[in-house]
Formats: structure tokens, C-alpha cells, sequence
């Protein structure tokens, strides 16, 4: 659906501030009691989606390659902060058998009119970066790693980069690229790693293993996880629906 949207009239967008945002890969959420749904990420702009025709593309790229990161960082720099609102859809693991399509077909979106946008909360840019190469190029997005409340899905794509991400973040940025601020935990963490390229962190323990009783570490709560089990025989099949 990923060219589909590229050829569509809203393919060429006019700028950041005027774009949808969403995930590709199904995720879960969890709640306490351990219940499950499939979950779908979206962003959507306050100000409303604007795109460029063909036309106009070709003359705003060829007048200047990166008018959209001029719009975003000159837009911020005057105050007027680009805003999106955080939308959710759900689906319960146990009814996904009631659609026409399959909830962890990556290929596929879920139909707003059957599986309605849920708001949730909202993003505003309030600042703009003081260091391009600490605060951007350093970064390193993993899908992999999650918060309390959001798990995985056997979504296969989702599968496959929840062990890529880390490989290639640690092949760029080296193997303590999650020490990097702009990596970094905000919340106090203790991990036992030590040494290794790039190691600015001060560790004066002599303990670099767990457990241990002269170093007794804390562990962090632990959250329900989905139970759910899936058991057959894996076999190459054309899918109907």
C-alpha cells in the first residue's frame, strides 16, 4: 500500500507539517490484568494534510531540495509549533478471524469506518535541535524496545526487525550506542555493562555480571505479557482473503 499511497493525490506531501504519520507493524497492548489487543499507531496534523501536484513538486524540489526541513525548523524558530494528534486502533486478537483482512498483513491498512481512530494524546515540535549530529544522527529507533503496556504481535516484519534495528544501531554508532544522551534511559537504569568502544559512563564496581550477592541489582516490575499460544505446522499457502 506503501506505492499506492505514493501515487495517490496525497503522495508528494507539501511539507512535514502537513502530513499523516503512522506505523507500518501491528503491535499489542496489555493491560494489567494480562487481556491483549492488536494496536495501530497514527499521527495526524492539526493543520490538516496539504500535498503538492506533480507539477508543483517538480518546481518547489528543483528550487530547493530540502524546503520541507526549512518549513519544519523556520515554522518552529517563529513559534508556530507543528502539532499531531495521537491516534490508536484496536482490534481484539480474538475477533480477528470476523474481518476480511488479516490485522498482521502489513500490506494491508485497517478501514477507519470498521476499526474507528481512538485519540489518545498529542505530539508538539517546541524546539528546534542545537546539535544536528548529537541530537539527530545519533539517534537509533528500535522497534524492539517497548514500554510497560505495549508488547509485540507475530506480525512476521515486525519479528524480523525487532532483532535487525540493534544490529545495525551497533554496527553505526557502536556497542554503546545506548549509552549516547540521546539514547540514554531518563530514568535511572543499571545494566552491568562495561568497556567497549565509546564508554563514557564512570563504573567504579568491580561486579560486570548478574546475578550477584556483592552487587545485588534491582529488577524493574514485571508486566504481564500476552499468554496466548500458537501452535501448528508452518507451511507456504496462498491467503484467500
Amino acid at each position: 500500500h506503501m506505492f499506492t499511497f505514493l501515487f495517490d493525490d496525497i503522495g508528494v506531501p507539501a511539507d512535514y507539517r502537513h502530513m499523516d504519520g503512522s506505523g507500518v507493524n501491528t503491535y499489542t497492548l496489555v493491560n494489567r490484568a494480562g487481556k491483549a489487543h492488536y494496536v495501530k499507531f497514527h499521527w495526524k496534523p492539526t493543520c490538516g494534510v496539504k500535498s503538492l501536484l506533480e507539477e508543483e513538486a517538480v518546481t518547489v524540489g528543483g528550487t530547493n531540495h530540502s524546503h520541507a526541513t526549512k518549513d519544519l525548523t523556520d515554522s518552529i524558530a517563529a513559534g508556530n509549533y507543528p502539532e499531531w494528534t495521537f491516534y490508536i486502533q484496536t482490534i481484539d486478537p480474538d475477533h480477528e478471524e470476523r474481518f476480511d483482512f488479516d490485522p498482521l498483513d502489513v500490506t494491508k491498512t485497517w478501514p477507519e469506518d470498521v476499526v474507528p481512530l481512538q485519540p489518545v494524546g498529542r505530539l508538539v515540535l517546541n524546539r528546534n535541535i542545537d546539535n544536528f549530529f548529537a541530537e539527530n544522527e545519533q539517534l537509533a529507533f528500535c522497534p524492539g524496545i517497548i514500554v510497560p503496556g505495549v508488547y509485540y504481535s507475530d506480525d512476521k516484519l515486525l519479528q524480523t526487525r525487532i532483532f535487525s534495528y540493534s544490529d545495525t544501531q551497533r554496527h553505526r554508532l557502536g556497542p554503546n550506542y545506548l549509552l549516547l544522551p540521546a539514547n540514554a534511559p531518563k530514568c535511572s537504569h543499571h545494566n552491568n555493562h562495561y568497556d567497549g568502544l565509546m564508554n563514557f559512563m564512570h563504573r567504579d564496581e568491580e561486579v560486570d555480571y548478574f546475578p550477584s550477592r556483592f552487587d545485588p541489582a534491582k529488577h524493574a516490575p514485571r508486566y504481564p505479557i500476552p499468554s496466548r499460544t500458537l501452535n501448528g505446522r508452518r507451511e507456504k499457502m496462498v491467503i484467500e482473503k
